[in-house]
């Protein structure tokens, strides 16, 4: 990361990483406020560390690989399984509102039953689009794991969503 004296990549790096940061440490917590701290944790540490890790490393790998390990030591404690809270329902049709609560349900318990590493892979490779490099280098692992780590976390996630819901999966799994 550069290490400019007046913060302007440090800032553009925020201005464009911080959504997806937040998004994905929340699809390892289910807490947007959590989220929101655990976030902006990791982008203060970046700050802090910013002179030294220099301009070889890269930013967005590392404040990822942060927030990552931060979300998953977080629900790993006991705390955070105290404050877990059911997020608030939109009003709309009340047919439509149930089975979309049923569904949704279905998948959280389903994404619960899986360790907060798979839920954090997952998020990374699904709702926020990473690649399979990408996300080698947000674990610190080989692209090799990354992959086989997803494609296991996929499947895990098949078989606790089709036991959850009594019908066949439609999960699919996206080539790369």
């Amino acid at each position: 990361m550069e290490t400019d004296d007046d913060g302007q990549t440090f800032e553009a790096l925020y201005r464009g990483l911080h959504p997806l940061v937040v998004r994905t440490v929340y699809l390892v917590v289910f807490d947007a406020g959590v989220a929101q701290e655990i976030t902006n944790e990791a982008f203060l540490r970046l700050w802090q560390h910013r002179r030294k890790l220099g301009e070889q490393v890269n930013g967005r790998a590392w404040v990822m690989r942060v927030a990552f390990n931060l979300a998953i030591d977080h629900r790993r404690s006991l705390l955070a399984r105290l404050r877990h809270r059911e997020p608030a329902a939109v009003d709309r049709d009340p047919g439509s509102l149930a089975i979309t609560r049923l569904e949704i349900e279905q998948m959280r318990s389903a994404l619960l039953g899986l360790r907060p590493r798979d839920r954090a892979i997952l998020a990374l490779r699904y709702d926020q689009g990473l690649s399979f490099p990408e996300i080698a280098q947000v674990l610190g692992r080989p692209e090799a794991t990354a992959r086989t780590w997803a494609h296991r976390a996929l499947e895990r996630l098949r078989r606790r969503f089709t036991r959850l819901d009594g019908a066949p999966s439609t999960l699919h799994e996206e080539p790369s």
